[in-house]
């Protein structure tokens, strides 16, 4: 049985799966996913666009997937699946069981507005992908995962002379972002100036988010985004093609602004491929790779916008009212 988590299965999610798959995000990885905690959220706020946990229960037998919201947006990431309690004959296999549960959570995402839905699963692992295949997610983009092993301090310490982003440059940056980023990869992002913005205030417990740019207002060089949470710490950035040479000392002016020991990662897309070497000259290596998906939930409808001038009108037309003489009295 499907259904949407319940008070008895918080015990079980503080038990060790069977089987679990975390599809990491920015967020996650700079904040550890505790799948127990996410789950008593949804229970207690109802199954939504911000967060969903969906739940399969059958003979000793259970399994479970959960999607995070992206800051008011109508999208949500699938987070986590897992399967727990013994492997009993004649039940689904893990893979079936998250199958039938990615097509439930697909139609919960669809009855709250969710356009989009994105996954990140490991590379290597065909048979978590074919499921996503089979439910209708497509592949737009590759992305390696790199953490920080120790600097060349060989290499000097130069840094880019970058300033802290403000809101005048989010169309600076959005610029920047179509002039990197290939047009299939844009459209499956769907992302608009405002993206770019930072909160206002950050969420109490949840991770903080800076970004720092290069550049005149209005033809930027580099964008440099850090995502720092009890984890660790995660930068992203956007480069000019003409530019590139300066990878390094942006990345050097991030590192610079950390000062504990947590774990540091960089989210390379396979796109910005000319930027890998640089990245491990100062010190990151490749721990991972993930394949980006995406479902469209919804269906774009076309419409003329102008009518032919020749095409009879359909304008609707109201029988204008007639004034009748008085009826008398007999």
């Amino acid at each position: 049985m499907i259904r949407s988590v319940a008070p008895g299965d918080l015990w079980s999610l503080r038990r060790k799966p069977r089987n679990q798959v975390v599809l990491y995000t920015e967020g996650l990885l700079a904040q550890a996913h505790r799948p127990a905690w996410f789950a008593l959220r949804c229970l207690l706020q109802g199954n939504g666009r911000d967060h969903s946990t969906v739940v399969y229960q059958e003979r000793g037998a259970g399994a479970l997937i959960q999607a995070q919201g992206r800051g008011g947006r109508p999208e949500q990431d699938i987070v986590y699946l897992a399967t727990a309690g013994a492997q009993v004959v004649g039940l689904p296999s893990d893979y079936e069981l998250w199958y039938r549960l990615l097509e439930r959570i697909s139609i919960n995402a669809g009855q709250h507005q969710v356009q989009r839905l994105y996954a990140a699963p490991p590379r290597h692992q065909n048979e978590l992908r074919e499921i996503f295949r089979q439910m209708g997610f497509q592949a737009f983009a590759h992305a390696t995962l790199l953490q920080l092993s120790g600097p060349d301090w060989d290499q000097g310490t130069t840094l880019a002379p970058m300033r802290v982003q403000s809101r005048r440059d989010h169309w600076a940056i959005h610029k920047l972002y179509g002039a990197t980023t290939p047009h299939t990869v844009q459209l499956a992002e769907v992302r608009n100036a405002r993206h770019w913005a930072l909160p206002l205030t950050q969420r109490w417990g949840g991770p903080r988010r800076m970004a720092w740019v290069v550049g005149p207002d209005d033809d930027l060089a580099a964008y440099l985004r850090l995502v720092s949470g009890p984890a660790g710490h995660v930068f992203s950035l956007l480069i000019r093609s003409d530019t590139r040479e300066t990878a390094v000392d942006v990345l050097r002016f991030g590192l610079a602004q950390l000062s504990d020991t947590r774990p540091v990662y960089l989210l390379l897309r396979e796109y910005q491929g000319e930027l890998l070497a640089p990245a491990q000259d100062l010190g990151f290596q490749p721990i991972g790779e993930q394949a980006l998906l995406v479902k469209q939930t919804v269906v774009p409808v076309r419409r003329r916008l102008l009518v032919p001038s020749l095409e009879p009108s359909r304008d609707a037309r109201v029988p204008a009212s007639r004034i009748t003489a008085p009826r008398e009295e007999t």
